[in-house]
């Protein structure tokens, strides 16, 4: 478990402008397309830009609990496993909607309905806002680093709809804003000259 984005107060402190949204990815890069929400959330925070910190974790336990205090609005993306839904489904749920004990579970543990609750018994400043956005896998057993064909070719867009929905920002936005944001370059420049390319998501 591990934030990724450098405050100004250290490694892995949040800046001012981010301490409102953290994005969660939950996975294991080891167990195939378990390792979808965290290849997804490097994207989501990428486009997300300042507007996020982001943080990863491979189990969800009590120990995320100082992890996610203190942000008003918690974003996390996850893979699920459902017979019902085809590999590559998207769900958008929020912890409020869920039974206790029941219904979407991360593969990592504790349910987070339950894990939030927790937390502000305990009197932590939970997040107020919390959207869980799960996509829908198949093999999360086997030890390989590959994801499966139908999650290979979905994650990325994927990415791209949490970002949309969230933020409503896109690829395009994200590398105007980054086109923008580089130093010495004219105001002339050809568009034919291509922007910024997005490097944040792992590649296989």
């Amino acid at each position: 478990m591990r934030p990724l984005r450098d405050g100004p107060d250290g490694p892995g402190a949040p800046t001012p402008q981010s301490r409102r949204v953290l994005v969660l990815g939950l996975g294991n890069e080891l167990l195939g397309d378990d390792a979808v929400g965290l290849l997804a959330a490097r994207r989501v925070a990428e486009l997300a830009g300042k507007r996020a910190d982001h943080a990863e974790a491979c189990v969800c336990t009590l120990d995320l609990l100082p992890v996610i205090a203190g942000y008003e609005r918690l974003v996390v993306v996850d893979a699920y496993r459902s017979d019902a839904d085809p590999p590559g489904r998207a769900i958008r749920v929020t912890p409020e909607a869920l039974p206790r004990g029941f219904g979407y579970r991360s593969f990592h543990t504790l349910p987070f309905r339950e894990m939030l609750e927790f937390g502000r018994e305990c009197g932590m400043p939970m997040p107020g806002r919390v959207s869980i956005h799960g996509l829908c896998v198949r093999d999360v057993d086997t030890f390989t680093q590959r994801l499966s064909p139908a999650v290979e070719k979905r994650w990325r867009a994927w990415a791209e709809e949490i970002a949309r929905m969230e933020w409503g920002v896109g690829a395009a936005a994200f590398q105007e804003s980054a086109t923008r944001s580089r130093p010495g370059r004219s105001k002339r420049r050809s568009p034919k000259s291509g922007g910024a390319t997005p490097s944040g998501a792992a590649r296989r």
